[in-house]
Parts: structure tokens; sequence; C-alpha cells
């Protein structure tokens, strides 16, 4: 009888990790497009009457837009997420960014419509950004939370796995489209992978429908520990948590957009490296990206949580000025290899490890909440601004790039200190309410 009931948890804790991968795929997929149309067409599809650079900065704006509207996102989601349940509001998240997605595919551009193109377009990314900061706290929540304990890093890394693969496929899809005519490009080509949406979308419905609700929620439902306000015992009683986690989460998201939307932009427009070589070097370390997240997400079981974090951040701040001499090469073989380090090993050891790291730092009442909203307002502040920050930044040194080479090095060192120096006078706590500082006394696991 143990063992059936064993055979079954295992099975249900598969299918929890693999429906968290195909639904957070398919959401990221749909988030990510849009930042490779920002880079790429946004400024002629929907901001023409404008010089280059101000309406690449337009562009940029836009695609900022959803990173305003993901901490209400998480906030909202969050709070429905502790008090009625994971499940259901990753469903409607999943809902939202797909029929957003899909009608983006279906706007009038500024030919055909003039600035109301550009209205819609608007909205429909604050609906995206609306999502977004839903699913991430949800899928992280619900895959950590189903997982035994000491394997929270390994589990916490498929919701991460799928971001990537969501990047890749985003990415992959425009290299294809790049390869048409330019007229026909310009014309429907781009709208090709924000349709393509549909399907996925239905996919993922049938997929996270099956999904079984998060087994420390159940339990906090049934005992009666869930808080009838999460947002507002979150800001009383963990305010060092969100500070901490927004902070160190400032670096990860960084040198991600940077290396996914910006330098894109600049390597095609400014040292003109060609768009298809572009994204097949995003391609290349989103691909390899996806094969180390598992493995630092196992390494963050074995040696801790916080240890390959900190030694992912490392990593970045020590190869920021490196990534950008490969860049100016102009070399696309050598481009393809600093994507595949950068990615592939500093940001995938802070990526996998982070999920069970910021989870376990709330209690399940506010869990969800917890991580939403840290992980959101640090997208808003740092991520979102990021390609308007590059952009002035090296106008101001009149096309220079080390100004910001300089920027994001700052941002690893601010990181890594909040990550240092904040989590050793937390107290750590399991979702079963086993309280202890710097490791788990009922797991005994390091963080």
């Amino acid at each position: 009888m143990a063992t059936h009931i064993s055979e079954s948890g295992a099975r249900q804790r598969r299918f929890v990790v693999a429906s968290t991968l195909a639904g957070a795929t398919i959401e990221w997929y749909d988030f990510f497009i849009f930042g490779v149309i920002s880079a790429l067409f946004l400024n002629k599809l929907f901001f023409p009457t404008f010089d280059s650079t101000t309406g690449t900065i337009l562009g940029f704006m836009t695609f900022a837009t959803a990173w305003l509207a993901r901490p209400i996102g998480g906030m909202v989601a969050g709070h429905l997420g502790d008090r009625i349940g994971r499940k259901t509001t990753l469903l409607w998240s999943l809902v939202l960014m797909g029929a957003a997605t899909v009608m983006i595919g279906l706007l009038p551009t500024y030919e055909s419509a003039g600035p109301i193109g550009a209205i819609l377009l608007v909205l429909l990314r604050i609906v995206q950004g609306l999502s977004a900061g839903a699913e991430y706290g949800g899928a992280v929540v619900t895959v950590v939370e189903h997982a035994e304990e000491s394997k929270r890093g390994l589990y916490g890394s498929a919701p991460q796995v799928g971001a990537m693969l969501g990047l890749l496929l985003g990415n992959g899809t425009f290299f294809l489209i790049t390869k048409m005519d330019q007229t026909a490009l310009m014309s429907w080509g781009w709208r090709v992978p924000f349709l393509v949406s549909a399907i996925m979308l239905v996919v993922g419905i049938l997929i996270r429908g099956r999904m079984a609700e998060s087994p420390d929620f159940v339990k906090a439902k049934a005992e009666g520990t869930t808080e009838r306000q999460p947002l507002v015992a979150l800001i009383r009683h963990y305010p060092r948590q969100l500070v901490a986690v927004l902070l160190a989460q400032a670096a990860p998201n960084t040198f991600f957009w940077m290396c996914a939307v910006f330098m894109v932009s600049y390597a095609v427009k400014t040292l003109g490296i060609s768009q298809t070589g572009m994204l097949g070097a995003v391609c290349a370390g989103a691909a390899l990206e996806v094969c180390t997240l598992p493995l630092f997400g196992l390494m963050a079981d074995r040696v801790g949580r916080r240890k390959v974090f900190i030694g992912g951040l490392v990593f970045l701040g020590l190869f920021a000025f490196p990534f950008f001499l490969i860049l100016q090469t102009k070399e696309l073989p050598w481009i393809m290899v600093g994507y595949a380090a950068l990615l592939g090993i500093g940001h995938s050891a802070t990526f996998a490890s982070q999920a069970s790291l910021f989870a376990e730092m709330f209690p399940t009442s506010v869990r969800y909440s917890g991580l939403s909203v840290a992980y959101q307002a640090s997208g808003a502040i740092f991520a979102g601004p990021l390609p308007i920050v590059a952009t002035l930044l090296i106008a101001a040194q009149g096309g220079a790039l080390w100004l910001f080479v300089s920027y994001t090095v700052l941002i690893a060192v601010v990181s890594m200190l909040a990550i240092i120096t904040g989590l050793p006078h937390y107290t750590l706590i399991s979702p079963v309410g086993v309280e202890g500082k710097g490791r788990s006394r009922r797991a005994g696991i390091s963080i």
C-alpha cells in the first residue's frame, strides 16, 4: 500500500514537472517573441515616422510597458494563488498570455491604421505583462511545493528550462522567417510567430488543466493557515526577504535581457552583423542553458542554493568585459561562444538555483505573493528599462560600450551583496513550517 502511494506520488510529481515545463515554455515563447520584434522590426512597423534611434527607443519603451505591468500581475496573481490556489491562477495566466499574443499578430500597422495600431500594441503588451507577472511565481512555487525537499533545486529548474525553451522557440521561429523576402517579411511574415501561439495555447490549456493542486497549499487550506490578505502579511512580516530577492534578481535580469534583446539590436544596427546570425547566437546560448539548468539545479541540491547562485553572479561579473570584447570582433563563431558561456554558465547557475532559493525564503501562506512581487518588481526596475538605459549610456559615450559594461558589472556586485549580506539573517521556512537558520532542520538541506 505504501509502495503504491509512493509510486502514485512520484508519477504525480513527474506530471507536475512536465506540465510546468510545457506551460512555462508556451508562456515565455509568447513573451519573448515580442522582445525580438522590438529589437528588429517594431520601429519600422509601428513608429516609421521617427528617425531610427527614436523609433528604436519607442519600440523598446513598448517592450518595457509589460515590465511595468508585471508587478501588478504578480500582486494580483499572488493574492489569488495564496488564497484560492496555484493551479487556477496559473491556468488563467496562460489563457491571458496566449490571447494577447494572438491578437498582436492580428494588429494593423502604422501603414494601415496610423497610431491606433501602436496604441493597441501597448495595451496588449500590458496584458502580456500582467500574465507574465502571474506565471513565474506560480510555476516556481507549484513545482517546488510538489518536490521532495532534497530535490527542490532540480525540480525548481523545470520552469527555468521552460523559459529557455520559450526563448529558443521564439528566436528560432524568427530565425526562420528572417530568411523570407524582405517585403513579405514586413507585410505578413512577422505575424506568423504570434499567430502560431493559438495552437500552443490550446495544447497548454489541455496540459495545465490536468495538473494537481500544490499539496502544501491543500494542507494549508485544510488547516486554515492561509492568509486572508497575503500581500499585507507579506509586507508586514517579510520586508527584508522582499528587498533581498528584488536586488538579488537584478543581475540575472540585466544580463539575460541584455543578451536576448538589446545586444541583438545593437549588433545588427551598429556593428552590421546579420539578423539571422545574432538570432542564431541567442539560440546557441539558450540551447546550452537548457542543458545546463538541470545540472545546476542538481548542484544546488548537493552543495547549496546560495553557493551556486553566488557562483553564477561571480561568473557574470567577471565575464562582462570579455563578452563585449568578443562582440566587437564581429566574428559570429566567437559571438556564439560568448553567448553560450554567458547564458549557459553564468546565467544558468543563477537561474537554476534561484527558484528553490527564493521560494524557501517565504512560508506557504505568502510564498506565491512574495516570490511574484519581489521578482516582478526587480524586472520592472532593472530588466524592462534595460534597452533604454543601454541605448542612452552608449549614446552618451559616443557609441562606445564601456560605460554600459561597467553598469552591468555594478549590477552584478549589487546582487551579490544582497544575497550575501541579507540571506544569513533570515529565518528560512519550509513548507511544513519547520524553521531554521541557514539549513532546514527537517531535511538537512544546505541553503
